[in-house]
Protein backbone atom coordinates (compact mmCIF):
# COMPACT_ATOMS: atom_id res chain seq x y z
CA UNK A 1 0.00 0.00 0.00
CA UNK A 2 2.66 2.55 1.02
CA UNK A 3 4.73 1.51 -2.06
CA UNK A 4 1.82 2.30 -4.38
CA UNK A 5 0.94 5.66 -2.77
CA UNK A 6 4.87 6.31 -2.94
CA UNK A 7 4.89 5.06 -6.98
CA UNK A 8 1.90 7.63 -7.32
CA UNK A 9 3.36 10.56 -5.89
CA UNK A 10 6.45 10.31 -8.31
CA UNK A 11 4.25 9.64 -11.32
CA UNK A 12 2.28 12.83 -10.13
CA UNK A 13 5.23 15.01 -9.61
CA UNK A 14 6.73 13.75 -12.92
CA UNK A 15 3.37 14.57 -14.82
CA UNK A 16 3.78 18.36 -13.21
CA UNK A 17 7.47 18.64 -14.72
CA UNK A 18 6.17 17.94 -18.18
CA UNK A 19 3.53 20.86 -17.44
CA UNK A 20 6.03 23.40 -16.69
CA UNK A 21 8.00 22.08 -19.53
CA UNK A 22 4.93 22.89 -21.65
CA UNK A 23 4.43 26.59 -20.21
CA UNK A 24 7.96 27.04 -20.46
CA UNK A 25 7.32 29.74 -23.25
CA UNK A 26 4.59 31.41 -22.01
CA UNK A 27 5.29 34.42 -19.94
CA UNK A 28 3.68 33.38 -16.99
CA UNK A 29 6.04 30.40 -16.74
CA UNK A 30 8.57 32.01 -14.77
CA UNK A 31 6.01 32.66 -12.00
CA UNK A 32 4.74 28.92 -12.68
CA UNK A 33 8.13 27.35 -12.26
CA UNK A 34 8.94 29.46 -9.39
CA UNK A 35 6.15 28.17 -7.49
CA UNK A 36 6.47 24.17 -9.33
CA UNK A 37 9.87 24.46 -7.63
CA UNK A 38 8.71 25.80 -4.09
CA UNK A 39 6.23 22.72 -4.67
CA UNK A 40 8.62 20.03 -5.74
CA UNK A 41 11.55 21.00 -3.48
CA UNK A 42 10.50 18.88 -0.25
CA UNK A 43 9.71 16.13 -2.46
CA UNK A 44 13.38 16.62 -4.37
CA UNK A 45 15.19 17.00 -0.83
CA UNK A 46 13.25 14.25 0.61
CA UNK A 47 14.36 11.99 -2.52
CA UNK A 48 17.89 13.16 -2.62
CA UNK A 49 18.18 11.34 0.99
CA UNK A 50 16.55 8.65 0.26
CA UNK A 51 18.77 7.49 -2.98
CA UNK A 52 21.91 9.03 -1.05
CA UNK A 53 23.02 6.14 1.11
CA UNK A 54 22.61 3.84 -2.36
CA UNK A 55 24.88 6.34 -4.19
CA UNK A 56 27.56 6.26 -1.56
CA UNK A 57 27.98 2.63 -1.25
CA UNK A 58 27.89 2.68 -5.19
CA UNK A 59 31.31 5.39 -5.22
CA UNK A 60 32.92 3.51 -2.59
CA UNK A 61 32.63 0.29 -3.38
CA UNK A 62 35.80 -0.37 -4.32
CA UNK A 63 37.14 1.72 -1.41
CA UNK A 64 35.03 -0.88 0.80
CA UNK A 65 36.86 -3.98 -1.00
CA UNK A 66 40.36 -2.10 -0.51
CA UNK A 67 40.02 -2.19 3.29
CA UNK A 68 38.42 -5.50 3.73
CA UNK A 69 41.16 -6.98 1.90
CA UNK A 70 44.05 -4.91 3.67
CA UNK A 71 42.17 -5.99 7.46
CA UNK A 72 42.45 -8.98 6.53
CA UNK A 73 46.16 -9.15 5.64
CA UNK A 74 46.47 -6.84 9.05
CA UNK A 75 44.52 -10.41 10.82
CA UNK A 76 47.33 -12.29 9.22
CA UNK A 77 50.20 -10.54 10.14
CA UNK A 78 49.20 -10.58 13.92
CA UNK A 79 48.40 -14.15 13.68
CA UNK A 80 51.85 -14.76 12.76
CA UNK A 81 53.51 -12.45 15.45
CA UNK A 82 51.27 -13.77 18.03
CA UNK A 83 52.80 -17.46 16.92
CA UNK A 84 56.06 -15.89 16.82
CA UNK A 85 56.04 -15.06 20.19
CA UNK A 86 54.37 -18.01 21.35
CA UNK A 87 57.22 -20.06 20.20
CA UNK A 88 59.67 -17.37 21.95
CA UNK A 89 57.79 -17.97 25.17
CA UNK A 90 58.30 -21.43 24.76
CA UNK A 91 61.92 -21.59 23.86
CA UNK A 92 62.61 -19.07 26.82
CA UNK A 93 60.61 -21.38 29.39
CA UNK A 94 62.61 -24.23 28.29
CA UNK A 95 65.66 -22.23 28.81
CA UNK A 96 65.05 -21.19 32.48
CA UNK A 97 63.15 -24.67 32.94
CA UNK A 98 67.12 -26.00 31.96
CA UNK A 99 68.85 -24.32 33.41
CA UNK A 100 66.93 -23.65 36.78
CA UNK A 101 67.57 -27.69 36.75
CA UNK A 102 71.31 -27.44 36.37
CA UNK A 103 71.73 -24.96 39.20
CA UNK A 104 69.71 -27.23 41.51
CA UNK A 105 71.77 -29.86 41.26
CA UNK A 106 75.22 -28.16 40.22
CA UNK A 107 78.46 -28.97 38.45
CA UNK A 108 79.13 -32.09 40.48
CA UNK A 109 77.67 -35.04 38.29
CA UNK A 110 77.63 -35.48 34.72
CA UNK A 111 73.85 -34.66 33.66
CA UNK A 112 71.36 -33.84 30.25
CA UNK A 113 67.85 -31.89 29.81
CA UNK A 114 65.32 -33.31 28.60
CA UNK A 115 61.73 -32.44 27.23
CA UNK A 116 58.91 -34.56 28.10
CA UNK A 117 57.38 -35.83 24.69
CA UNK A 118 54.67 -38.32 25.47
CA UNK A 119 52.99 -39.31 28.32
CA UNK A 120 52.20 -43.32 28.74
CA UNK A 121 47.87 -43.04 29.30
CA UNK A 122 47.34 -46.37 30.29
CA UNK A 123 45.46 -46.50 33.90
CA UNK A 124 48.32 -46.88 37.07
CA UNK A 125 51.21 -46.26 34.44
CA UNK A 126 53.12 -43.28 35.14
CA UNK A 127 55.61 -43.45 32.30
CA UNK A 128 57.34 -40.37 30.17
CA UNK A 129 58.84 -40.26 26.95
CA UNK A 130 61.57 -37.80 26.71
CA UNK A 131 63.63 -36.26 23.90
CA UNK A 132 67.46 -37.91 25.31
CA UNK A 133 68.53 -41.04 24.74
CA UNK A 134 71.45 -43.39 23.94
CA UNK A 135 73.49 -40.29 21.91
CA UNK A 136 73.13 -38.28 24.88
CA UNK A 137 74.85 -40.34 27.54
CA UNK A 138 71.57 -41.93 28.40
CA UNK A 139 71.09 -45.13 29.90
CA UNK A 140 69.09 -47.56 32.06
CA UNK A 141 68.58 -47.18 35.60
CA UNK A 142 69.64 -43.48 35.79
CA UNK A 143 67.93 -41.02 38.16
CA UNK A 144 65.71 -38.32 36.59
CA UNK A 145 64.96 -35.27 38.54
CA UNK A 146 62.75 -32.86 38.49
CA UNK A 147 62.00 -29.03 39.62
CA UNK A 148 64.15 -28.09 42.58
CA UNK A 149 66.45 -31.05 41.90
CA UNK A 150 64.04 -33.68 43.45
CA UNK A 151 64.00 -37.34 42.24
CA UNK A 152 61.01 -38.14 39.87
CA UNK A 153 61.36 -41.96 39.01
CA UNK A 154 64.49 -43.30 36.46
CA UNK A 155 65.21 -44.25 33.26
CA UNK A 156 63.74 -47.53 31.95
CA UNK A 157 63.94 -48.24 28.29
CA UNK A 158 67.03 -46.43 26.42
CA UNK A 159 66.78 -45.80 22.23
CA UNK A 160 69.12 -43.97 20.11
CA UNK A 161 67.36 -40.15 20.52
CA UNK A 162 64.27 -41.29 23.09
CA UNK A 163 63.92 -42.92 26.79
CA UNK A 164 61.84 -44.11 28.64
CA UNK A 165 60.98 -42.98 32.44
CA UNK A 166 59.10 -44.56 34.98
CA UNK A 167 57.90 -42.20 37.81
CA UNK A 168 58.22 -42.77 41.25
CA UNK A 169 54.00 -42.93 41.38
CA UNK A 170 54.32 -45.80 38.56
CA UNK A 171 52.01 -48.70 39.99
CA UNK A 172 55.61 -51.06 39.31
CA UNK A 173 57.62 -48.33 41.13
CA UNK A 174 59.71 -49.10 44.50
CA UNK A 175 63.20 -47.95 45.40
CA UNK A 176 64.57 -47.63 48.67
CA UNK A 177 64.47 -44.57 50.70
CA UNK A 178 65.42 -42.98 53.73
CA UNK A 179 63.16 -40.76 56.57
CA UNK A 180 65.92 -38.29 56.82
CA UNK A 181 64.59 -36.53 60.61
CA UNK A 182 65.04 -40.28 61.84
CA UNK A 183 67.07 -42.09 59.17
CA UNK A 184 64.62 -44.99 59.10
CA UNK A 185 64.61 -47.09 56.18
CA UNK A 186 61.49 -47.65 54.24
CA UNK A 187 60.61 -48.64 50.60
CA UNK A 188 59.07 -45.66 48.53
CA UNK A 189 56.44 -47.47 46.44
CA UNK A 190 53.92 -46.33 43.65
CA UNK A 191 50.26 -47.42 43.60
CA UNK A 192 47.51 -47.48 40.85
CA UNK A 193 46.17 -44.29 42.31
CA UNK A 194 49.19 -42.41 41.83
CA UNK A 195 49.77 -41.79 45.58
CA UNK A 196 53.46 -42.16 46.97
CA UNK A 197 53.50 -44.50 50.29
CA UNK A 198 56.57 -45.94 52.51
CA UNK A 199 55.99 -49.67 53.42
CA UNK A 200 58.20 -51.85 55.70
CA UNK A 201 57.65 -49.34 58.47
CA UNK A 202 57.82 -50.31 62.13
CA UNK A 203 54.83 -48.69 63.88
CA UNK A 204 57.32 -47.78 66.81
CA UNK A 205 59.37 -46.22 64.42
CA UNK A 206 59.72 -42.04 64.68
CA UNK A 207 58.17 -40.87 61.67
CA UNK A 208 55.39 -37.73 61.76
CA UNK A 209 53.80 -35.44 58.98
CA UNK A 210 56.30 -33.47 57.66
CA UNK A 211 59.40 -35.16 57.88
CA UNK A 212 61.61 -35.43 54.29
CA UNK A 213 61.84 -38.46 52.50
CA UNK A 214 64.83 -38.78 51.00
CA UNK A 215 66.95 -41.42 48.15
CA UNK A 216 68.97 -44.37 49.90
CA UNK A 217 72.07 -45.57 49.04
CA UNK A 218 71.25 -49.18 49.14
CA UNK A 219 71.41 -51.83 46.51
CA UNK A 220 73.14 -49.34 44.44
CA UNK A 221 70.00 -48.43 42.24
CA UNK A 222 70.18 -44.55 43.47
CA UNK A 223 72.28 -42.28 45.06
CA UNK A 224 71.82 -41.17 48.15
CA UNK A 225 70.17 -38.09 49.35
CA UNK A 226 67.89 -37.28 47.05
CA UNK A 227 64.75 -35.40 48.00
CA UNK A 228 61.71 -37.38 47.06
CA UNK A 229 58.39 -35.85 49.46
CA UNK A 230 57.73 -35.49 52.54
CA UNK A 231 55.30 -37.64 54.97
CA UNK A 232 51.33 -36.23 54.64
CA UNK A 233 50.19 -39.00 57.22
CA UNK A 234 51.03 -41.73 59.32
CA UNK A 235 48.18 -44.60 60.69
CA UNK A 236 49.43 -47.97 62.72
CA UNK A 237 47.00 -50.15 64.69
CA UNK A 238 48.16 -52.16 67.63
CA UNK A 239 47.90 -55.57 65.67
CA UNK A 240 49.52 -53.87 62.60
CA UNK A 241 53.35 -55.25 62.13
CA UNK A 242 54.03 -51.81 60.44
CA UNK A 243 52.78 -48.25 59.91
CA UNK A 244 50.91 -47.07 57.02
CA UNK A 245 52.55 -43.99 55.60
CA UNK A 246 51.61 -41.41 53.10
CA UNK A 247 54.25 -39.44 50.68
CA UNK A 248 53.56 -35.89 49.19
CA UNK A 249 56.03 -35.83 45.93
CA UNK A 250 57.64 -32.34 46.41
CA UNK A 251 57.00 -31.86 42.49
CA UNK A 252 53.80 -31.97 40.86
CA UNK A 253 54.40 -34.97 38.39
CA UNK A 254 51.24 -34.24 36.06
CA UNK A 255 53.07 -31.01 35.28
CA UNK A 256 56.52 -32.04 34.37
CA UNK A 257 57.77 -30.45 30.65
CA UNK A 258 61.70 -31.02 31.54
CA UNK A 259 63.94 -33.22 33.33
CA UNK A 260 66.99 -33.33 34.38
CA UNK A 261 68.83 -37.29 33.86
CA UNK A 262 71.66 -37.80 36.03
CA UNK A 263 74.11 -39.31 33.21
CA UNK A 264 77.36 -39.51 35.70
CA UNK A 265 75.57 -41.95 37.60
CA UNK A 266 76.37 -45.47 37.40
CA UNK A 267 74.08 -48.03 38.89
CA UNK A 268 75.66 -51.07 40.41
CA UNK A 269 76.37 -54.34 37.99
CA UNK A 270 73.17 -56.38 37.23
CA UNK A 271 70.70 -53.27 38.91
CA UNK A 272 69.85 -51.71 35.28
CA UNK A 273 68.04 -54.79 34.51
CA UNK A 274 65.83 -54.41 37.26
CA UNK A 275 64.77 -51.52 36.41
CA UNK A 276 63.72 -52.71 32.91
CA UNK A 277 59.39 -52.46 32.67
Amino acid sequence: MVRTSNAARLTAFFLLGLVLLALSPLSVSDRIEERGGALLAPAMSVLHRAVRPLSDVLLHAGQIEELSQENADLQQQVARLEAEAAALREHQGAVEAATALRAAVGDEMQQVTASVVVRDPAPGRQVLVVDRGRSDGVNVGQPVLGPGATLVGSVVEVQDHRARVRLLSDSSSTLAAVIQQSRVGAALAGSDDRALHLEFVSIDAQVAPGDLIVSSPLGGLLPAGLLIGRVTSRQARPQDLFATIEVEPLTDYARLEHVLIMTGFVPAPGTADEAKP
